[in-house]
């Protein structure tokens, strides 16, 4: 029993010396929404990170304001076979507009899939706001399936949804990203 105190008391010293906040930052979920009876899609903002691809050349961190995220997976409750309740959906293309609301500049960006520790699997980009980090946005995502990589079998096309979701726009006003953009994950 004696142990278990001194665990636990060390640990809160830890959290005190070090919070969990100067380690990470939270991400800001600027909504969840349902692409499709059996498919969550969660769109963040979360702080700008460095990224590696040896492909594509990646928006270096001192250049982000924030790292824009959209996390697709199956329902929890899901009962589809060969999937697993909130497993990572592949092959989708998601295109971001964010549009300055102070001063009307936009820039569109497409999201690329991306991993990490946190979130496992999920599409995301680094990117510089157009304006600046105390600005409103709107954002504006198009969500399409990737048609061409991805192909169904006559057993998932006799029994689900042929493409696996339709075409969707989901559009947020008045966002302030001037707290994340300022945070960091290390």
């Amino acid at each position: 029993m004696c142990t278990y105190r001194k665990l636990i008391l060390n640990t809160l010293l830890a959290l005190l010396i070090y919070p969990v906040s100067a380690v990470y930052s939270e991400e800001q979920i600027i909504a969840v929404e349902k692409l499709s009876e059996e498919i969550t899609i969660t769109f963040e903002a979360a702080p700008k990170d460095t990224l590696f691809n040896d492909s594509e050349k990646q928006l270096s961190e001192k250049d982000t304001d924030i790292h824009i995220e959209a996390l697709v997976n199956w329902h929890e409750d899901i009962s589809i076979e060969g999937q697993n309740p909130g497993g990572f959906i592949p092959y989708v293309n998601i295109t971001t507009e964010i549009i300055n609301e102070n001063t009307n500049q936009k820039k569109i960006i497409e999201l690329s899939p991306h991993v990490n520790l946190s979130d496992g699997f999920h599409y995301a980009k680094n990117i510089k706001l157009p304006g600046l980090r105390v600005d409103k946005y709107k954002i504006i995502f198009t969500i399409i399936p990737d048609d061409k990589s991805l192909t169904y079998h006559m057993d998932w096309k006799e029994k689900y949804s042929y493409p696996i979701f339709s075409k969707k726009i989901f559009e947020y006003s008045n966002l302030d990203f001037q707290i994340i953009s300022e945070s960091s994950r290390r």
